[in-house]
Protein backbone atom coordinates (compact mmCIF):
# COMPACT_ATOMS: atom_id res chain seq x y z
CA UNK A 1 0.00 0.00 0.00
CA UNK A 2 3.10 2.55 0.95
CA UNK A 3 4.47 1.37 -2.23
CA UNK A 4 1.26 2.53 -4.63
CA UNK A 5 1.17 6.06 -2.37
CA UNK A 6 4.64 6.58 -3.17
CA UNK A 7 4.11 5.61 -6.85
CA UNK A 8 1.09 8.66 -7.18
CA UNK A 9 2.34 11.46 -5.02
CA UNK A 10 -0.90 13.23 -6.41
CA UNK A 11 -3.11 10.72 -4.83
CA UNK A 12 -1.58 11.31 -1.63
CA UNK A 13 -1.87 15.31 -2.00
CA UNK A 14 -5.24 15.37 -2.69
CA UNK A 15 -6.27 12.87 -0.04
CA UNK A 16 -4.56 15.57 2.73
CA UNK A 17 -6.06 18.26 0.71
CA UNK A 18 -9.46 16.41 1.33
CA UNK A 19 -8.93 15.13 5.29
CA UNK A 20 -7.58 18.97 5.57
CA UNK A 21 -11.08 20.63 4.06
CA UNK A 22 -12.65 18.49 6.40
CA UNK A 23 -10.34 19.45 9.17
CA UNK A 24 -10.79 23.16 8.43
CA UNK A 25 -14.78 23.07 8.28
CA UNK A 26 -14.62 21.47 11.97
CA UNK A 27 -15.82 24.61 14.29
CA UNK A 28 -14.75 25.01 17.78
CA UNK A 29 -16.37 27.90 19.74
CA UNK A 30 -17.87 29.21 16.35
CA UNK A 31 -14.16 29.44 14.98
CA UNK A 32 -12.75 27.37 12.15
CA UNK A 33 -8.82 26.43 11.49
CA UNK A 34 -9.70 27.14 7.55
CA UNK A 35 -7.37 26.39 5.40
CA UNK A 36 -5.01 25.13 8.07
CA UNK A 37 -6.64 22.05 8.15
CA UNK A 38 -4.48 21.44 5.56
CA UNK A 39 -1.50 21.23 6.85
CA UNK A 40 -2.47 19.69 10.14
CA UNK A 41 -4.01 16.76 7.98
CA UNK A 42 -0.40 16.88 6.27
CA UNK A 43 1.49 16.64 9.38
CA UNK A 44 -0.65 13.91 10.27
CA UNK A 45 -0.20 11.87 7.45
CA UNK A 46 4.00 12.04 7.35
CA UNK A 47 3.85 11.68 10.97
CA UNK A 48 1.88 8.25 10.92
CA UNK A 49 3.58 7.35 7.95
CA UNK A 50 7.41 8.81 7.57
CA UNK A 51 7.71 7.11 4.14
CA UNK A 52 5.53 9.56 2.67
CA UNK A 53 7.45 12.35 4.11
CA UNK A 54 8.16 14.72 1.10
CA UNK A 55 6.23 12.48 -1.70
CA UNK A 56 4.96 15.84 -3.15
CA UNK A 57 7.28 17.67 -4.74
CA UNK A 58 7.96 20.95 -3.39
CA UNK A 59 7.01 22.67 -6.47
CA UNK A 60 3.84 21.99 -6.06
CA UNK A 61 3.52 24.22 -3.05
CA UNK A 62 5.60 26.98 -4.58
CA UNK A 63 3.03 27.14 -7.18
CA UNK A 64 -0.18 27.31 -4.75
CA UNK A 65 2.15 29.74 -2.69
CA UNK A 66 2.67 32.30 -5.73
CA UNK A 67 -1.16 31.88 -6.86
CA UNK A 68 -2.03 32.80 -3.15
CA UNK A 69 0.08 35.96 -2.89
CA UNK A 70 -0.50 37.05 -6.48
CA UNK A 71 -4.27 36.46 -6.20
CA UNK A 72 -4.18 38.69 -2.64
CA UNK A 73 -2.51 41.27 -4.03
CA UNK A 74 -4.61 41.57 -7.39
CA UNK A 75 -7.65 42.10 -4.70
CA UNK A 76 -6.13 44.08 -2.67
CA UNK A 77 -4.47 46.86 -4.95
CA UNK A 78 -7.29 49.32 -5.29
CA UNK A 79 -8.44 49.38 -1.58
CA UNK A 80 -4.80 49.65 -0.57
CA UNK A 81 -3.44 52.71 -2.71
CA UNK A 82 -6.81 54.09 -1.74
CA UNK A 83 -6.20 54.03 2.00
CA UNK A 84 -2.07 55.38 1.55
CA UNK A 85 -3.45 59.05 1.56
CA UNK A 86 -5.81 58.93 4.77
CA UNK A 87 -4.19 55.86 7.26
CA UNK A 88 -1.14 56.10 6.24
CA UNK A 89 -0.14 56.75 10.11
CA UNK A 90 -2.52 53.33 10.92
CA UNK A 91 -0.69 51.06 8.18
CA UNK A 92 2.83 52.25 9.13
CA UNK A 93 1.91 51.77 13.18
CA UNK A 94 0.51 47.59 12.54
CA UNK A 95 4.05 47.15 9.82
CA UNK A 96 6.08 48.84 12.94
CA UNK A 97 4.37 46.65 15.64
CA UNK A 98 4.89 42.97 13.74
CA UNK A 99 8.91 44.53 12.87
CA UNK A 100 9.07 44.61 17.10
CA UNK A 101 7.30 41.43 17.36
CA UNK A 102 10.28 40.01 15.07
CA UNK A 103 13.01 41.94 16.91
CA UNK A 104 11.33 40.22 20.22
CA UNK A 105 11.76 36.67 18.54
CA UNK A 106 15.32 36.96 17.25
CA UNK A 107 16.18 38.14 21.24
CA UNK A 108 14.14 35.68 22.44
CA UNK A 109 15.26 33.17 20.70
CA UNK A 110 19.04 33.62 21.32
CA UNK A 111 18.29 33.83 25.05
CA UNK A 112 16.50 30.06 24.80
CA UNK A 113 19.63 28.89 22.08
CA UNK A 114 17.47 28.14 19.39
CA UNK A 115 18.41 27.81 15.50
CA UNK A 116 17.11 30.46 13.19
CA UNK A 117 14.86 27.86 11.06
CA UNK A 118 12.73 27.19 14.30
CA UNK A 119 12.74 31.11 15.85
CA UNK A 120 11.21 32.17 12.06
CA UNK A 121 9.07 29.05 11.91
CA UNK A 122 7.25 30.12 15.06
CA UNK A 123 7.53 33.91 14.56
CA UNK A 124 5.42 32.55 11.29
CA UNK A 125 3.26 30.41 12.98
CA UNK A 126 2.32 33.62 16.04
CA UNK A 127 1.50 35.97 12.94
CA UNK A 128 0.05 33.33 10.94
CA UNK A 129 1.60 34.08 7.69
CA UNK A 130 1.88 31.48 5.28
CA UNK A 131 4.11 33.15 3.06
CA UNK A 132 6.84 33.95 5.42
CA UNK A 133 6.61 30.02 6.70
CA UNK A 134 8.01 29.29 2.45
CA UNK A 135 10.08 31.83 3.29
CA UNK A 136 11.68 30.82 6.00
CA UNK A 137 12.08 27.04 4.22
CA UNK A 138 13.28 28.80 1.55
CA UNK A 139 16.18 30.46 3.03
CA UNK A 140 17.08 27.25 5.47
CA UNK A 141 16.65 24.80 2.62
CA UNK A 142 14.88 22.39 5.30
CA UNK A 143 11.22 21.72 6.49
CA UNK A 144 12.60 22.86 10.46
CA UNK A 145 10.77 26.04 10.34
CA UNK A 146 7.22 24.23 9.79
CA UNK A 147 7.73 22.65 12.82
CA UNK A 148 7.45 25.76 15.02
CA UNK A 149 4.82 27.82 12.31
CA UNK A 150 2.51 24.43 13.53
CA UNK A 151 3.16 24.77 17.34
CA UNK A 152 2.67 28.56 17.26
CA UNK A 153 -0.60 28.80 15.04
CA UNK A 154 -3.16 27.83 16.82
CA UNK A 155 -2.74 30.55 19.60
CA UNK A 156 -2.13 32.84 16.66
CA UNK A 157 -5.43 32.31 16.29
CA UNK A 158 -7.07 32.13 19.35
CA UNK A 159 -4.65 34.50 21.03
CA UNK A 160 -6.43 37.23 18.26
CA UNK A 161 -9.46 36.19 18.74
CA UNK A 162 -9.36 36.82 22.81
CA UNK A 163 -8.01 40.33 21.73
CA UNK A 164 -10.87 41.46 19.58
CA UNK A 165 -13.02 40.12 23.02
CA UNK A 166 -11.13 42.08 25.22
CA UNK A 167 -10.30 44.92 22.83
CA UNK A 168 -14.06 45.88 21.85
CA UNK A 169 -15.55 45.39 25.38
CA UNK A 170 -12.97 47.54 26.64
CA UNK A 171 -14.37 49.80 23.59
CA UNK A 172 -17.75 49.64 24.48
CA UNK A 173 -16.78 50.68 28.03
CA UNK A 174 -14.91 53.69 27.14
CA UNK A 175 -16.73 55.02 23.31
CA UNK A 176 -15.02 56.93 20.78
CA UNK A 177 -16.54 59.44 18.14
CA UNK A 178 -16.61 56.72 15.84
CA UNK A 179 -18.39 54.75 18.10
CA UNK A 180 -21.14 56.87 19.18
CA UNK A 181 -21.49 58.09 15.61
CA UNK A 182 -21.18 55.15 13.33
CA UNK A 183 -21.46 54.91 9.58
CA UNK A 184 -25.10 53.83 8.43
CA UNK A 185 -25.91 51.16 5.79
CA UNK A 186 -26.56 52.82 1.90
CA UNK A 187 -29.93 53.52 1.46
CA UNK A 188 -32.34 56.38 -0.76
CA UNK A 189 -34.42 58.85 -0.13
CA UNK A 190 -37.19 60.75 -2.64
CA UNK A 191 -37.43 64.37 -1.54
CA UNK A 192 -39.06 67.12 -2.81
CA UNK A 193 -37.67 70.27 -3.22
CA UNK A 194 -38.73 73.41 -1.15
CA UNK A 195 -36.05 75.15 -0.66
CA UNK A 196 -35.43 77.61 -3.44
CA UNK A 197 -32.38 78.86 -4.32
CA UNK A 198 -30.14 75.71 -4.50
CA UNK A 199 -26.54 75.50 -5.58
CA UNK A 200 -25.93 72.97 -8.66
CA UNK A 201 -26.17 69.35 -8.07
CA UNK A 202 -22.19 68.62 -7.97
CA UNK A 203 -22.16 71.09 -4.85
CA UNK A 204 -25.23 68.90 -3.09
CA UNK A 205 -22.92 65.50 -3.66
CA UNK A 206 -20.86 66.22 -0.23
CA UNK A 207 -23.06 66.51 2.77
CA UNK A 208 -21.89 66.21 6.22
CA UNK A 209 -18.63 64.94 5.33
CA UNK A 210 -20.34 61.79 2.97
CA UNK A 211 -20.69 61.92 -0.58
CA UNK A 212 -24.46 61.70 -1.89
CA UNK A 213 -25.73 60.51 -5.52
CA UNK A 214 -28.74 61.59 -7.29
CA UNK A 215 -30.05 59.03 -9.27
CA UNK A 216 -33.41 60.92 -10.49
CA UNK A 217 -35.10 64.08 -10.80
CA UNK A 218 -38.98 64.77 -11.74
CA UNK A 219 -40.25 68.05 -12.65
CA UNK A 220 -43.72 68.44 -13.52
CA UNK A 221 -44.76 65.36 -15.37
CA UNK A 222 -41.25 64.83 -16.93
CA UNK A 223 -38.43 62.29 -15.19
CA UNK A 224 -34.84 62.15 -16.03
CA UNK A 225 -31.43 61.74 -15.25
CA UNK A 226 -30.00 64.67 -13.43
CA UNK A 227 -26.94 66.74 -14.91
CA UNK A 228 -24.40 67.90 -12.25
CA UNK A 229 -25.07 71.59 -13.29
CA UNK A 230 -28.94 70.90 -12.33
CA UNK A 231 -30.44 73.31 -9.83
CA UNK A 232 -33.53 72.04 -7.73
CA UNK A 233 -36.40 74.26 -8.10
CA UNK A 234 -39.33 73.60 -5.35
CA UNK A 235 -42.03 71.48 -6.48
CA UNK A 236 -39.08 68.67 -8.02
CA UNK A 237 -38.49 65.34 -6.76
CA UNK A 238 -35.52 63.90 -6.21
CA UNK A 239 -34.30 60.55 -5.60
CA UNK A 240 -31.07 60.56 -3.27
CA UNK A 241 -28.57 57.83 -2.21
CA UNK A 242 -26.36 57.66 0.90
CA UNK A 243 -26.49 56.49 4.44
CA UNK A 244 -29.52 56.75 5.89
CA UNK A 245 -29.01 59.16 8.80
CA UNK A 246 -27.35 61.81 6.66
CA UNK A 247 -30.18 61.20 3.91
CA UNK A 248 -32.59 62.33 6.56
CA UNK A 249 -30.41 65.64 7.47
CA UNK A 250 -30.32 66.14 3.78
CA UNK A 251 -34.19 65.59 2.82
CA UNK A 252 -34.60 68.52 6.22
CA UNK A 253 -32.14 70.79 4.14
CA UNK A 254 -33.54 71.16 0.78
CA UNK A 255 -37.23 70.04 1.80
CA UNK A 256 -39.24 67.26 2.78
CA UNK A 257 -39.31 63.35 2.65
CA UNK A 258 -42.29 62.58 0.00
CA UNK A 259 -44.27 59.24 -0.76
CA UNK A 260 -43.69 59.39 -4.16
CA UNK A 261 -41.20 56.88 -5.28
CA UNK A 262 -39.64 57.35 -8.40
CA UNK A 263 -37.42 54.16 -8.93
CA UNK A 264 -41.12 52.18 -9.11
CA UNK A 265 -42.20 54.55 -12.06
CA UNK A 266 -40.21 53.27 -15.27
CA UNK A 267 -41.72 54.69 -18.15
CA UNK A 268 -39.30 57.47 -18.47
CA UNK A 269 -36.24 56.44 -16.70
CA UNK A 270 -35.66 52.69 -16.47
CA UNK A 271 -33.39 51.29 -13.66
CA UNK A 272 -31.35 47.75 -13.27
CA UNK A 273 -28.07 45.98 -12.37
CA UNK A 274 -25.73 45.49 -14.30
CA UNK A 275 -22.50 43.07 -14.08
CA UNK A 276 -19.27 44.75 -14.62
CA UNK A 277 -17.64 42.23 -17.33
CA UNK A 278 -16.23 44.86 -19.82
CA UNK A 279 -12.33 44.57 -18.99
CA UNK A 280 -11.77 47.38 -20.14
CA UNK A 281 -13.01 48.94 -17.26
CA UNK A 282 -11.31 46.95 -14.50
CA UNK A 283 -9.77 49.47 -11.59
CA UNK A 284 -11.21 52.36 -12.87
CA UNK A 285 -13.55 54.68 -10.69
CA UNK A 286 -16.91 55.45 -11.42
CA UNK A 287 -16.35 58.36 -12.23
CA UNK A 288 -14.22 56.75 -15.46
CA UNK A 289 -16.76 54.80 -16.60
CA UNK A 290 -18.35 58.39 -17.67
CA UNK A 291 -22.20 56.71 -17.67
CA UNK A 292 -23.29 60.50 -18.14
CA UNK A 293 -23.10 60.22 -22.27
CA UNK A 294 -25.20 57.83 -22.00
CA UNK A 295 -27.21 60.17 -19.85
CA UNK A 296 -27.23 57.61 -17.21
CA UNK A 297 -26.57 57.83 -13.46
CA UNK A 298 -24.51 54.89 -11.07
CA UNK A 299 -26.64 54.47 -7.69
CA UNK A 300 -25.47 51.27 -6.01
CA UNK A 301 -22.08 48.84 -6.31
CA UNK A 302 -23.42 45.29 -5.11
CA UNK A 303 -20.02 43.81 -4.26
CA UNK A 304 -20.14 40.36 -2.47
CA UNK A 305 -23.05 40.82 -0.53
CA UNK A 306 -22.44 44.33 0.30
CA UNK A 307 -24.28 47.28 -1.37
CA UNK A 308 -22.02 50.21 -1.66
CA UNK A 309 -22.69 53.94 -2.38
CA UNK A 310 -21.49 54.58 -5.97
CA UNK A 311 -19.26 57.46 -5.20
CA UNK A 312 -17.44 59.18 -8.27
CA UNK A 313 -13.79 57.82 -6.70
CA UNK A 314 -15.65 54.32 -6.28
CA UNK A 315 -13.65 51.69 -7.88
CA UNK A 316 -15.11 48.58 -9.32
CA UNK A 317 -13.88 45.55 -10.21
CA UNK A 318 -15.13 42.95 -12.25
CA UNK A 319 -18.18 41.26 -11.22
CA UNK A 320 -19.40 44.28 -9.54
CA UNK A 321 -23.58 44.80 -10.12
CA UNK A 322 -23.86 48.15 -10.84
CA UNK A 323 -27.68 49.83 -9.99
CA UNK A 324 -27.96 51.99 -13.19
CA UNK A 325 -30.38 54.54 -13.90
CA UNK A 326 -30.91 55.69 -17.34
CA UNK A 327 -33.25 57.13 -19.97
CA UNK A 328 -35.62 53.91 -21.01
CA UNK A 329 -34.22 53.76 -24.49
CA UNK A 330 -30.85 54.11 -23.56
CA UNK A 331 -30.61 51.62 -21.26
CA UNK A 332 -29.21 48.83 -23.66
CA UNK A 333 -26.30 51.08 -24.44
CA UNK A 334 -25.47 51.52 -20.67
CA UNK A 335 -25.65 47.26 -20.44
CA UNK A 336 -23.90 46.88 -24.01
CA UNK A 337 -20.79 48.95 -22.71
CA UNK A 338 -20.85 47.92 -19.18
CA UNK A 339 -20.85 44.07 -20.62
CA UNK A 340 -23.78 42.69 -18.18
CA UNK A 341 -22.15 38.80 -18.90
CA UNK A 342 -22.30 36.70 -16.14
CA UNK A 343 -19.65 33.66 -17.78
CA UNK A 344 -17.40 36.41 -18.47
CA UNK A 345 -16.95 37.66 -14.75
CA UNK A 346 -15.40 34.71 -13.69
CA UNK A 347 -13.08 33.85 -16.74
CA UNK A 348 -9.64 35.15 -16.18
CA UNK A 349 -7.77 36.74 -18.90
CA UNK A 350 -5.16 33.97 -19.56
CA UNK A 351 -2.78 36.61 -20.76
CA UNK A 352 -3.06 39.22 -18.25
CA UNK A 353 -3.37 36.34 -15.46
CA UNK A 354 -0.28 34.46 -16.94
CA UNK A 355 2.03 37.63 -17.48
CA UNK A 356 1.70 39.05 -14.05
CA UNK A 357 2.41 36.36 -12.37
CA UNK A 358 5.49 35.61 -14.14
CA UNK A 359 6.33 39.40 -13.86
CA UNK A 360 5.88 38.34 -9.69
CA UNK A 361 8.10 35.21 -9.91
CA UNK A 362 10.84 36.97 -11.38
CA UNK A 363 10.63 40.18 -9.51
CA UNK A 364 11.34 37.34 -6.33
CA UNK A 365 14.78 36.18 -8.16
CA UNK A 366 16.38 40.08 -7.81
CA UNK A 367 18.85 40.13 -5.06
CA UNK A 368 18.44 42.40 -3.06
CA UNK A 369 21.39 43.66 -0.87
CA UNK A 370 21.78 44.01 2.35
CA UNK A 371 23.88 44.77 5.41
CA UNK A 372 25.60 41.25 5.51
CA UNK A 373 23.95 39.56 4.00
CA UNK A 374 21.29 39.11 0.59
CA UNK A 375 17.85 39.24 0.02
CA UNK A 376 15.02 37.60 -2.11
CA UNK A 377 11.17 38.53 -2.48
CA UNK A 378 10.82 35.01 -3.03
CA UNK A 379 7.65 33.68 -4.62
CA UNK A 380 5.51 34.81 -1.87
CA UNK A 381 6.51 38.79 -1.17
CA UNK A 382 7.26 39.73 -4.87
CA UNK A 383 4.27 38.52 -6.32
CA UNK A 384 2.27 39.96 -3.92
CA UNK A 385 3.26 43.07 -4.59
CA UNK A 386 3.06 42.43 -8.40
CA UNK A 387 0.00 42.00 -7.86
CA UNK A 388 -0.73 44.98 -5.64
CA UNK A 389 0.55 47.45 -8.17
CA UNK A 390 -1.43 45.95 -11.22
CA UNK A 391 -5.01 45.39 -9.29
CA UNK A 392 -4.51 48.76 -8.70
CA UNK A 393 -3.43 49.49 -12.35
CA UNK A 394 -6.74 47.13 -13.66
CA UNK A 395 -5.72 46.97 -17.20
CA UNK A 396 -3.44 47.77 -20.33
CA UNK A 397 -4.38 48.51 -23.53
CA UNK A 398 -6.67 44.93 -23.75
CA UNK A 399 -4.48 43.05 -21.58
CA UNK A 400 -7.15 42.92 -18.06
CA UNK A 401 -4.69 42.35 -15.33
CA UNK A 402 -7.63 41.88 -12.46
CA UNK A 403 -9.22 38.89 -12.07
CA UNK A 404 -12.82 38.16 -11.29
CA UNK A 405 -13.81 38.44 -7.87
CA UNK A 406 -14.84 34.28 -7.66
CA UNK A 407 -12.10 33.49 -10.02
CA UNK A 408 -9.61 35.41 -7.27
CA UNK A 409 -11.69 33.79 -4.59
CA UNK A 410 -11.33 30.39 -5.79
CA UNK A 411 -7.11 30.75 -6.70
CA UNK A 412 -6.59 31.91 -3.56
CA UNK A 413 -8.10 29.46 -1.29
CA UNK A 414 -6.83 26.12 -3.63
CA UNK A 415 -3.07 28.33 -3.56
CA UNK A 416 -2.97 28.17 0.28
CA UNK A 417 -4.53 24.41 -0.05
CA UNK A 418 -1.66 23.40 -2.12
CA UNK A 419 1.25 25.01 -0.28
CA UNK A 420 0.29 24.09 3.28
CA UNK A 421 -0.70 20.17 2.01
CA UNK A 422 2.91 20.26 0.31
CA UNK A 423 4.53 21.60 3.72
CA UNK A 424 2.74 19.85 5.88
CA UNK A 425 3.28 16.15 4.38
CA UNK A 426 6.88 17.39 4.58
CA UNK A 427 7.22 17.99 8.31
CA UNK A 428 5.56 15.28 10.25
CA UNK A 429 8.65 13.21 12.18
CA UNK A 430 9.94 16.72 12.99
CA UNK A 431 6.75 17.59 14.89
CA UNK A 432 6.44 14.27 16.25
CA UNK A 433 10.51 14.58 17.36
CA UNK A 434 9.57 18.00 18.82
CA UNK A 435 6.78 17.71 20.72
CA UNK A 436 8.56 14.96 22.44
CA UNK A 437 11.32 17.21 23.96
CA UNK A 438 11.58 20.32 25.41
CA UNK A 439 12.19 21.95 23.04
CA UNK A 440 8.75 21.79 21.58
CA UNK A 441 7.40 23.31 24.99
CA UNK A 442 9.88 26.24 24.60
CA UNK A 443 8.64 26.75 21.08
CA UNK A 444 4.97 26.61 22.29
CA UNK A 445 5.84 29.21 24.64
CA UNK A 446 7.52 31.67 22.56
CA UNK A 447 4.87 31.46 19.84
CA UNK A 448 2.26 32.50 22.46
CA UNK A 449 4.62 35.65 23.88
CA UNK A 450 4.88 36.64 20.38
CA UNK A 451 1.42 36.55 19.59
CA UNK A 452 0.48 37.90 23.13
CA UNK A 453 2.88 40.83 22.17
CA UNK A 454 1.35 41.91 19.08
CA UNK A 455 -1.88 41.74 20.21
CA UNK A 456 -1.91 43.90 22.96
CA UNK A 457 0.34 46.25 20.64
CA UNK A 458 -2.70 46.27 17.79
CA UNK A 459 -5.24 47.17 20.56
CA UNK A 460 -3.27 50.03 21.83
CA UNK A 461 -2.80 51.41 18.48
CA UNK A 462 -6.56 51.32 18.15
CA UNK A 463 -7.27 53.31 20.57
CA UNK A 464 -4.09 55.33 20.35
CA UNK A 465 -5.99 56.49 17.09
CA UNK A 466 -9.11 56.70 18.37
CA UNK A 467 -10.76 53.90 16.58
CA UNK A 468 -13.84 52.72 17.55
CA UNK A 469 -14.39 48.77 18.03
CA UNK A 470 -15.67 47.95 14.86
CA UNK A 471 -12.29 49.75 13.00
CA UNK A 472 -10.10 47.83 15.97
CA UNK A 473 -11.68 44.36 15.46
CA UNK A 474 -10.92 44.81 11.54
CA UNK A 475 -7.61 46.06 12.61
CA UNK A 476 -6.59 43.09 14.93
CA UNK A 477 -8.41 41.12 12.07
CA UNK A 478 -6.35 42.48 9.28
CA UNK A 479 -2.83 42.56 10.18
CA UNK A 480 -3.20 39.02 11.71
CA UNK A 481 -4.36 38.26 7.77
CA UNK A 482 -6.45 35.10 9.51
CA UNK A 483 -9.45 34.71 7.87
CA UNK A 484 -10.91 33.12 10.38
CA UNK A 485 -10.54 35.45 12.75
CA UNK A 486 -12.42 38.00 10.16
CA UNK A 487 -15.04 35.92 10.24
CA UNK A 488 -14.99 36.44 14.33
CA UNK A 489 -14.78 39.77 14.04
CA UNK A 490 -17.51 40.34 11.52
CA UNK A 491 -20.03 37.85 13.42
CA UNK A 492 -18.56 40.34 16.57
CA UNK A 493 -19.86 43.60 15.33
CA UNK A 494 -23.18 42.42 14.00
CA UNK A 495 -21.89 42.58 10.16
CA UNK A 496 -20.11 46.39 10.48
CA UNK A 497 -18.91 47.19 7.16
CA UNK A 498 -15.64 48.78 8.94
CA UNK A 499 -14.48 45.61 9.36
CA UNK A 500 -14.07 44.75 6.28
CA UNK A 501 -12.70 47.64 5.26
CA UNK A 502 -9.80 48.13 7.85
CA UNK A 503 -9.02 44.22 6.85
CA UNK A 504 -8.80 45.11 3.69
CA UNK A 505 -6.56 48.25 4.14
CA UNK A 506 -3.85 46.37 6.53
CA UNK A 507 -3.55 43.23 5.15
CA UNK A 508 -1.15 44.07 2.41
CA UNK A 509 1.55 45.83 4.18
CA UNK A 510 1.44 43.65 6.91
CA UNK A 511 1.61 40.59 4.58
CA UNK A 512 4.47 41.80 3.18
CA UNK A 513 6.49 42.89 6.51
CA UNK A 514 5.61 39.35 7.75
CA UNK A 515 7.65 37.60 4.76
CA UNK A 516 10.57 39.85 4.76
CA UNK A 517 10.90 39.88 8.85
CA UNK A 518 10.57 36.00 9.05
CA UNK A 519 13.53 35.60 5.76
CA UNK A 520 15.56 37.81 7.88
CA UNK A 521 15.16 35.78 10.97
CA UNK A 522 15.83 32.85 9.28
CA UNK A 523 19.19 34.08 8.28
CA UNK A 524 20.73 35.21 11.31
Amino acid sequence: MIRLLLDNPVVVLFAVLAAGTLIGAVRLGGVAAGPAGALFAGLAVSAAVPELAGVVPPLIGTLGLALFAYSVGLAGGPSFFAGLRHNAGLMAAAVGVFVAVAILALLVGQWLGLGSADVAGVYAGAVTNTPGLAAAVEVTGSNQPVVGYSLAYPFGVIGMILAIVLGTRWSRSRPTAEDRHPPQPAAYLNVEVTREELPPLRELTDFEDTTLVFSRVRRGQNERTPDPELRLQPGDVVTVIGPKATLTAFADHIGRITDQDLPLDRHQVDFRRVVLSNSRYAGETIAALDLARFDAVAGFVRRGDVDLVAAPDLVVELGDRIRVVAPRERMKEVVRELGDSERAVVVADPIGFSLGLLLGLALGLVPIPLPGTTLQLGSAAAPLLVGLLLGRVGHTGPVSWQLPYATNQALRQFGVLLFLATVGLGAGPELVEALGSAVGLQLLGMGALLTSTAAVALVLVARNLGLGSARLAGTIAGAQNQPAILAFAVERTDGDDRVNLAYALLFPPTFVAKIICAQLLATW
